[in-house]
């Protein structure tokens, strides 16, 4: 008789224990070992226990292949969620470790690989190869796509996130710390209103941070106005001003007063000093109606100068796009009130943008659509799912609370915000059209724009570092699976993978991709650029408009169990580790520090 040591991890959230019954099975190249029933004295598998076992096999099983593990009820139904299985052979050789991270959800038998990272052309045991397809046959069942709306990205099929399986689900935790913070807010957008800044300050007390104090204080400075352009919330708008725009009738006299000494507009366009805000796409987007009251909504051009005192200051503002007697151009030589009133205008503009494309379209529904795919056509021993894993955790949960939540026909938005109801639609609708792969890409994003010499655009300088230690990350661990370009051609799970990412079907013979996309991948520069895009999007993108919980590169899921791939990630975190350096030096002394992209604040994955 072969004695196998059989050590099972159970997860460390809340509820992760069980008091079920869990059966255990080792599957091995020579055949099986007996269903052993995993019972020590006291109890067993719970929260955050390590515990182990000794389960035997009438003869060798040669390489083991599989752990098959099943849960049966006793008494109740009582979930549990497995980190992991390892095995130690009879040899005492060496230990190898079953990665599982699932929720085992009412009476079920669910079988574990090896941790082992493999492509498809990398497994060659028929029992290998059928499981793999077993495992992608469920998931396409469980994770299905869905049209929400047309003319935006396609989404996970669940009507709220109650429909989500267990494993794509909150832990308790998460859920109610989101829960009581939502429940906060709810609290103090809808339980009070406020008729000056004192009152704003007084409902948000619990919210105070070092920036919002800051802008309490300066949010009425032209400096701080093109401060924010560069380094606020929404820091994708700026673009260098080559030529002003036909719909843009600003004279170099109008703007001659807040030029340096010695200079004029036409020698600062050619100088490459003057920068433009453009929100055409909010021109004709239909306002909201909120408690009987109708809103109104702009489409500004706003230009700004690089002066050399005063830093990147607007000049001129148009709140619509077509010029006119009722389109006056605003200058800072105006009245006071006027000239903060069409900053204000831009700013309310500037807030639609924000949420509803640079935040929502571009990070959340993009993340979604990778998530999604890597579900259905990556099993999980396939190196890319491990890779993605990580920064995939929770996101469709977020993502289907937003579409229940906010951007419903009865959610936050339409309660609260001006383009809530057809206009959020319309709006992502038209950002879409233009969305381009290029664009999500930070190299080219910053170089298109023209933006790439501008002093103090700290989310340039920071996004291009994380940029660089994300597809660096990547590369080496894709060097590790994929020696050569004919090896990403011939895996077909990968191949998979690609064509399912293309993002919308506005008509069930037509499918839509975002330009410049590709529909299959045919090196490994074209794989690791693409990795790095759905993780930079999922981790520094959105860390740029939201604060961070989870560490970038501290995973809490250990999926890659080889010493190669373990050692990719310690130089990730190292180099992590270096950037974090470099921003935290680059911040002293300043008034007003930029940590938005510091790694410790950006999240893993896009949860909140």
């Amino acid at each position: 008789m072969e004695v196998y040591t059989v050590t099972v991890a159970t997860g460390t959230s809340e509820y992760s224990g069980t008091n079920n019954y869990i059966y255990l099975t080792l599957v091995g190249e020579k055949g099986e070992s007996e269903r052993t029933q995993l019972d020590n004295p006291g109890l067993d598998f719970c929260r955050g226990a390590v515990d182990q076992y000794k389960v035997m096999s009438p003869s060798p099983l040669g390489s083991v292949l599989l752990v098959r593990l099943e849960k049966q009820r006793y008494w109740v139904e009582d979930n549990w969620f497995c980190r992991y299985v390892a095995v130690e052979p009879p040899d005492g050789g060496k230990v190898l470790t079953f990665p599982c991270y699932r929720w085992f959800v009412g009476d079920v038998k669910m079988e574990i690989r090896e941790g082992t990272a493999k492509t498809l052309t990398g497994d060659s045991a028929l029992q290998l190869l059928e499981h793999r397809k077993t495992e992608l046959q469920e998931r396409q069942k469980t994770y299905r796509w869905v049209t929400w709306a047309p003319g935006i990205p396609r989404c996970i099929d669940a009507k709220t996130e109650a429909d989500l399986p267990q494993d794509a689900r909150f832990d308790n935790e998460k859920r109610s710390d989101f829960e009581h913070s939502l429940h906060y807010k709810l609290t103090i957008r809808f339980g009070k209103s406020w008729d000056d800044l004192e009152d704003f300050k007084r409902i948000f007390w619990k919210l105070k941070s070092p920036i919002a104090e800051y802008c309490m204080k300066h949010w009425k400075e032209d400096w701080f106005f093109g401060y924010q352009c560069l380094n606020g919330s929404n820091p994708r708008m700026i673009q260098r001003c080559k030529k002003l725009p036909e719909n843009f009738p600003v004279t170099a006299d109008m703007v001659q007063s807040s030029m340096a000494d010695r200079t004029n507009l036409d020698k600062e366009l050619k100088a490459g000093n003057i920068y433009l805000l453009d929100y055409a796409i909010m021109d004709g987007i239909p306002s909201n109606t909120i408690k009987g009251n109708p809103q109104y909504i702009a489409a500004p051009i706003c230009l700004l100068y690089q002066h050399p005192d005063e830093g990147l200051i607007p000049i001129a503002i148009q709140l619509e796009q077509t010029p006119g007697r009722d389109t006056p151009i605003f200058l800072p030589k105006d009245p006071p009130l006027a000239w903060l009133l069409a900053k204000m205008w831009v700013r309310h503009s500037e807030f639609q943008v924000f949420q509803l494309l640079s935040h929502l379209l571009r990070t959340h529904l993009v993340v979604e659509v990778f998530c999604v795919a890597t579900l259905r056509q990556l099993p999980a021993v396939h190196p890319i799912y491990k890779l993605l894993a990580p920064h995939q955790r929770y996101t469709l949960e977020i993502n289907c609370r937003g579409r229940t939540q906010l951007i419903s026909a009865n959610g936050i938005f339409k309660r609260v915000v001006s383009t809530g109801g057809d206009g959020l639609l319309i709006l992502a609708q038209r950002e879409y059209k233009v969305l381009t792969y290029r664009s999500i890409q930070p190299l080219y994003d910053f170089r298109d724009r023209g933006v790439s010499q501008l002093p103090n655009y700290f989310y340039k300088d920071h996004s291009l570092m994380l940029w660089e230690a994300i597809h660096s990350f990547v590369s080496s661990m894709v060097s590790l699976y994929y020696q050569s370009d004919h090896d990403v051609q011939e895996d077909l799970e990968l191949q998979a993978w690609i064509r399912d990412i293309p993002v919308y079907v506005s008509h069930p013979l037509h499918v839509s991709c975002v330009p410049g996309l590709p529909s299959k991948l045919s090196s490994t520069e074209e794989l690791c650029t693409l990795l790095a895009v759905a993780i930079f999007t999922s981790t520094a993108q959105h860390a740029a408009t939201n604060n961070g919980q989870i560490p970038l590169g501290q995973y809490t899921e250990d999926h890659f169990t080889e010493p190669k791939a373990l050692e990719v990630i310690d130089r990730f975190r190292m180099e992590l580790k270096e950037i974090e350096k470099h921003i935290l030096t680059e911040n002293e002394g300043l008034e007003l520090q930029y940590l938005f992209l510091l790694p410790s604040r950006i999240e893993n994955s896009i949860t909140i």
